[in-house]
């Protein structure tokens, strides 16, 4: 996989394990600053489990789940993940495509960067041949649950995550959808 240009200032890059390092200083400046109310140690265990040097090998041998650092004007800014073959536990005879991990730092909001990796993800639920987009969210950002909902999603299922070390009152999740003609349900 080699880079994408979305556009003149915002580009993908394919992580390597090399790039552990960088990956983990990322999301350690990215992560908490979003996410740390939701956590004791203000996110902490969840970056080392989610994004440490084991963490981050393994999700790059999954096959068909292409893991992607997003660069604006040159910078490291984010990460991008798609799973090309993942089930929608709400639709499991669709062929879906998930939006796995999408993380960026705020400083970045209001550039049109998320919208842009969006369309991306619908660009290639369509080239894969898949009906569906999906994604799980957490339910407590207002701003980013509407952001999905101008961008075609809509609600599904919900779980809660089983992470001891969160708050239990912030563990619901929800996942969402995008289908390529429209309708869901």
């Amino acid at each position: 996989m080699s880079e994408i240009e979305l556009n003149e200032q915002v580009s993908l890059r394919p992580i390597h394990p090399d790039n552990h390092a960088e990956h983990f200083a990322l999301m350690k400046r990215v992560y908490p600053p979003a996410f740390n109310y939701l956590w004791p140690d203000n996110g902490t265990w969840y970056v080392e489990q989610t994004h440490g040097k084991t963490a981050l090998l393994a999700d790059l041998a999954e096959p068909d789940a292409p893991y992607q650092h997003v660069y604006f004007k040159n910078k490291l800014i984010g990460i991008y993940r798609l799973k090309l073959n993942s089930i929608n536990p709400d639709f499991p005879d669709e062929p879906a495509l998930k939006l796995d991990r999408l993380y960026h730092a705020d400083t970045i909001r209001n550039h049109g960067i998320c919208s842009l990796l969006i369309d991306h993800a619908k660009v290639e639920t369509l080239k894969f041949g898949k009906q569906l987009l999906w994604l799980e969210r957490m339910g407590t950002n207002d701003a980013t649950i509407g952001f999905y909902y101008k961008h075609g999603f809509v609600d599904g299922g919900q779980f809660r995550l089983p992470f001891e070390l969160m708050y239990p009152h912030f563990r619901g999740m929800y996942r969402i959808a995008w289908r390529v003609n429209g309708t869901l349900g």
